[in-house]
């Protein structure tokens, strides 16, 4: 039995900039063997066969017309903060193309998928997943996948810039590989990456932006989650205040500044209550609990 590759985490920038195909490994008699995998090298020295992401679907379409056919075949496009990856599921992945011609767009989803490449000849390259998983996932698990995949390509471009900034520029290229304190295992996906795609420092600065912008977005699902919390927190406030007559939004203000609640987030926080209706205005200025 073949042991499947390990799936790793990789964002759509760094998959769509890579171009670099290692071929199967060869038998001892020179032929092909079929069972040993190809490998996709990224800029950044990851080794890849499978690959494990969570985005926004945004768009899927059927490329034959022999729908439910022996060659009916899907693609799709998963959005993630620095990209998108194309996904493809024919009929020999029935369950994955059952989704894609289903699947509600925009979702959030997870897909696990196998690297493949198209190269028509002019010197581009192609790249996609065929679909092996794909399921519908909640938002926590999108922002979760975000977080684990910008801490790994950070510390897979930590090494590249120790590499970058080292003296050391006249011996062998894995030597000063090696002198970058990375793993083994790691050492040989950095050196293949160095050797072929020959990108300087300007390359990873930019994708470490981009890395960094994708933490953002996520920043902004935080601060909802914060704002519900000051919500909690300031409707508590406002039932112990609540004696019957309501109170003044400046004493609001005063009260809410003493918990050390941001003045702009109290005045936010008190008119997202009084939309959803927890609190009501019978004067202006005056506001009282909604019991």
């Amino acid at each position: 039995m073949v042991e499947r590759e390990v799936a790793f985490r990789m964002f759509a920038r760094e998959f769509n900039d890579s171009s670099f195909n290692l071929q199967s490994n060869s038998t001892i008699n020179g032929d092909q063997d079929v069972y040993s995998p190809n490998f996709l090298i990224s800029p950044t020295g990851l080794k890849v066969n499978r690959v494990f992401v969570v985005g926004v679907i945004t768009e899927t379409d059927i490329l034959t017309d022999q729908k439910g056919g022996d060659k009916e075949l899907w693609r799709g496009r998963i959005s993630d903060p620095t990209g998108a990856f194309t996904v493809y599921a024919g009929s020999y992945q029935p369950e994955a193309s059952l989704f894609l011609a289903n699947v509600k767009v925009p979702s959030y989803v997870m897909a696990l998928g196998k690297v493949r490449s198209y190269e028509p000849g002019d010197g581009s390259i192609y790249l996609s997943l065929r679909l092996e998983e794909i399921n519908y996932v909640e938002e926590a698990i999108r922002d979760r996948w975000i977080v684990d995949t910008a801490e790994m390509t950070l510390k897979r471009l930590e090494a590249f810039e120790k590499f970058f900034s080292s003296d050391n520029i006249d011996g062998k290229l894995m030597d000063r590989v090696i002198s970058c304190d990375v793993t083994k295992d790691f050492a040989g996906g950095m050196y293949l990456s160095l050797d072929y795609y020959h990108l300087g420092i300007e390359y990873y600065d930019s994708l470490k932006q981009d890395v960094k912008k994708a933490l953002c977005s996520i920043r902004c699902s935080d601060k909802k989650d914060d704002f519900v919390d000051y919500e909690h927190t300031v409707l508590s406030m406002l039932e112990s205040l609540a004696d019957g007559t309501g109170f003044d939004y400046q004493d609001y203000i005063k009260r809410t500044v003493s918990a050390n609640i941001p003045p702009n987030i109290a005045d936010s926080t008190l008119k997202s209550l009084l939309a959803k209706g927890y609190i009501y205005e019978p004067k202006a200025g005056i506001f009282k609990v909604v019991r």
